[in-house]
């Protein structure tokens, strides 16, 4: 009888991990999906028509600078959004990846 209650006991208790442990699991499925999301919506600004029209409307040589900036502008919005879906969700990989986004401008005065 003792031995069929422990086990009893038992079952109780790994039914109630395995469903805890489901929830988690659901949870994080959430929030990547979410992340996912936000990162596309990040993709979907620096690489939209609208970000296409700009370039090919401001590519010229001598206003380089001017391109760089609206570039940087839009470098700067898909980072507040990647931000405010990392703080949103408690996601230190979203920030980083919003740091990221937001640092990467300087990757070419790194290398020089």
């Amino acid at each position: 009888r003792e031995s069929l209650s422990a086990d009893e006991q038992f079952l109780m208790m790994l039914k109630e991990k395995c469903q805890l442990t489901d929830k988690e699991w659901e949870e994080r499925q959430k929030t990547r999906q979410l992340e996912m999301e936000a990162v596309s919506k990040a993709l979907a600004i620096l690489s939209g028509d609208d970000a296409h029209d700009l370039f090919t409307r401001t590519f010229n040589p001598a206003l380089v600078q001017e391109e760089s900036s609206a570039h940087s502008a839009r470098r700067t919005k898909a980072s507040k959004l990647l931000s405010a879906v990392a703080n949103k969700l408690h996601s230190p990989r979203l920030a980083t990846l919003a740091y990221r986004v937001r640092l990467d401008a300087f990757t070419r005065v790194k290398k020089a």
